[in-house]
C-alpha cells in the first residue's frame, strides 16, 4: 500500500508527527514499582500493642466488633503480628465479674479498670451509627421499532429496511445505596486517655433496571462499605505498605563513553523487565565512567530508595538536581517523597520497635 503524500493535508502530517514525537518522548523512560512502609496515621494508637475489643453498640455492633477484632489480628509487618489481642473468653469473664453489660458502652475509667484486669494496654469500644441500605426507584426511557420498511432485492426477495415508526416506553429501575458508619474509640489503660476516636463512614451504590442487569443486593453493598471502613481504620492504627510508581531516566546527556551509554540502556531494559537489581549494578558501573550524568545519579537514587536507604537516596537526588542545574519534575518529586519519608522515619521506627 502506498500513500500519496501530496494528497494528504499538511495538518494531518503535523498531527502524526506530534503523536510520534510524544511516543518517543514519553515511551522511553521506564517506571518501577517500589513498596514503601508508611507510619500509622494515629501514632499513639499504634503504640498500644496489647488490646481488647469490647462489643460495639448500635445496629449490628456485636457482629462488627468481631470483624474489627479480625482486622487487628490480621495486621502483620515482616511476618510478625503487630497487635496482641486479649481473647474473647477472658473479656466476657471479667465483664461478668464486674457486672457490666456487654453493650460496649463503658466510660474511660471503667475501660481502664477492665484493661488492668485482663492485661491490656488499650481497650477498644465503639458505636455503629449507620448500617443499612436504601432503595430509590426511578424510571428510564427506552425505544423500540414497531414498524420496519419492507424492501426487495434484485431477485425479489423481501428484506427488512429502515425503521418507519418507533415506540417509546419507560422501564422501572432501582438505585440502591448502602451506608456503614462506626465510631471506634481506643482508651489507654494506664492513663484513661482516649488515644483514638474517629467517625469512619463509607457508602456503596448500585443501580439496575428491569430490562438490564439486576441491582446488587443490600448485604453485598454493606459488605463493600464495611471493607472501606476497615481499610481506613487499618491505615490509622498500624504501619502500612504503599506501592509507588517511580519514573526512571534514560537521558544520555553528560555521558561521553559509549560503554557507559550502553550500560545505561541495558539497565533500563533490565528495569523494564522487573530486574532492578541488575539495572542498579549496571548504573553503578556506568557512573564510574560518567560521573557527570544526572540521569545515572537519579536512577541510583531510585535504587537506594527501593532498598530503604533514604539518606543515600536523598544525597543522590540532590547531586542529580545540582548536575542538571534546572528544575525537573521527577527530581523534585523524588526530593519531596524522600524528605517526607525521612521526617517520618523516627515515628515509624518507634511504632515498629514497640512490638
Amino acid at each position: 500500500m502506498t500513500i500519496d503524500l501530496g494528497a494528504v493535508k499538511p495538518g494531518y502530517l503535523l498531527s502524526v508527527f506530534l503523536i510520534l514525537l510524544g511516543l518517543l518522548i514519553c515511551g522511553c523512560a521506564a517506571k518501577v514499582r517500589v513498596n514503601m512502609l508508611e507510619p500509622a496515621s494515629y501514632h499513639e494508637a499504634s503504640l498500644a500493642k496489647t488490646v481488647a475489643v469490647l462489643p460495639f453498640h448500635g445496629p449490628g455492633g456485636r457482629e462488627f466488633a468481631s470483624e474489627f477484632e479480625s482486622v487487628l489480628a490480621g495486621i502483620g509487618i515482616d511476618d510478625k503480628p503487630y497487635f496482641t489481642l486479649v481473647d474473647r473468653a477472658s473479656i466476657d469473664k471479667i465483664l461478668s465479674e464486674m457486672k457490666l453489660s456487654q453493650s460496649g458502652l463503658v466510660d474511660e475509667s471503667t475501660a481502664a479498670k477492665l484493661g488492668h484486669l485482663i492485661g491490656a494496654q488499650g481497650i477498644y469500644t465503639g458505636v455503629v451509627t449507620q448500617n443499612a441500605s436504601m432503595d430509590s426507584p426511578f424510571r428510564e426511557w427506552r425505544q423500540t421499532c414497531v414498524q420496519y420498511e419492507e424492501r426487495r432485492d434484485r431477485q425479489g426477495r423481501i428484506f427488512q429496511g429502515r425503521c418507519l415508526r418507533w415506540r417509546q416506553y419507560q422501564v422501572g429501575c432501582v438505585r440502591r445505596a448502602a451506608v456503614f458508619s462506626v465510631s471506634p474509640r481506643l482508651v489507654d489503660v494506664e492513663t484513661g486517655r482516649v488515644l483514638y476516636s474517629r467517625n469512619l463512614s463509607a457508602q456503596a451504590e448500585s443501580a439496575g433496571c428491569e430490562d438490564t442487569r439486576p441491582v446488587e443486593n443490600g448485604l453485598s453493598l454493606l459488605a463493600r462499605a464495611k471493607e472501606s471502613v476497615k481499610a481506613e481504620f487499618r491505615r490509622d492504627i498500624a504501619p502500612y505498605y504503599v506501592t509507588r510508581e517511580i519514573r526512571l531516566m534514560d537521558d544520555a546527556d553528560g555521558i561521553e563513553a559509549a560503554e557507559a551509554k550502553d550500560k545505561l540502556k541495558r539497565g533500563m531494559d533490565y528495569a523494564q523487565n522487573g530486574r532492578l537489581d541488575a539495572a542498579c549494578e549496571l548504573w553503578g558501573q556506568a557512573r564510574i565512567l560518567a560521573p557527570g550524568s544526572y540521569a545515572l545519579l537519579y536512577n541510583l537514587g531510585v535504587c537506594a530508595e527501593s532498598r530503604g536507604d533514604l539518606d543515600a537516596a536523598l544525597s543522590l537526588y540532590r547531586q542529580a538536581d545540582n548536575r542538571l542545574g534546572k528544575p525537573h519534575d521527577d527530581i523534585t518529586l523524588a526530593l519531596t517523597r524522600v524528605g517526607d519519608a525521612i521526617r517520618n522515619r523516627e515515628k515509624l521506627r518507634e511504632q515498629l520497635d514497640s512490638r
